[in-house]
């Protein structure tokens, strides 16, 4: 058994055994544990989405780069890995039967970790990414110095709103904001 097998199978007697007893094999499944799709702060962004924006759209968390954005030839490793392996927090698509299932729209909720160098160049090639296919980007994040806003802004920070999640001050503002960087295709 390699080293592999033995770090996702822990308890190994399961797997050398080789039995095809049911309860023996049960029994190796008893580490896993259910996980969270996503983290509190896209769960929050997801609710104001739906507040400000209403059921026009849906709001799909947690989506591989790779999957809104197709690659149609080579590409330096380096952007290569980061397409492969990046998620985006929050895709915005159209809600409906024959509707368009393309992103567009998409929402990345900046959290502290995203002042790190790497992960800010991370975010940075994510972008140009984005960029090249048309697809707009929103950062949000949350105002430490009081949890009840928001900051919600272009990844050049030219434009950008601040909302209360409380009193709802600057909805109106937040929807057109949103409004105005959504593909219309």
């Amino acid at each position: 058994m390699t080293t592999y097998q033995l770090s996702l199978f822990p308890n190994t007697e399961y797997i050398s055994s080789k039995s095809n007893n049911l309860d023996d094999l049960s029994s190796a499944y008893r580490n896993f544990k259910s996980g969270e799709v996503i983290n509190e702060l896209e769960m929050k962004v997801i609710d104001i989405l739906e507040i400000v924006l209403g059921n026009n759209f849906r709001y799909c968390p947690q989506i591989t780069l790779n999957s809104i954005c197709l690659n149609a030839g080579w590409i330096p490793k380096n952007i290569w890995e980061i397409w492969i392996n990046s998620k985006v927090d929050i895709a915005v698509i159209e809600r409906g039967l024959k509707t368009n299932r393309q992103a567009k729209l998409v929402i990345e909720c900046q959290s502290f970790c995203h002042k790190l160098p790497e992960v800010k160049e991370n975010d940075y090639y994510k972008y140009q990414i984005l960029s090249t296919v048309n697809i707009p980007l929103i950062y949000v994040d949350q105002v430490p110095e009081d949890e009840r806003f928001y900051r919600f802004y272009t990844p050049n920070e030219t434009t950008g709103i601040f909302y209360n999640s409380i009193t709802q001050d600057n909805r109106q503002q937040l929807k057109t904001f949103l409004e105005q960087n959504i593909v219309q295709k």
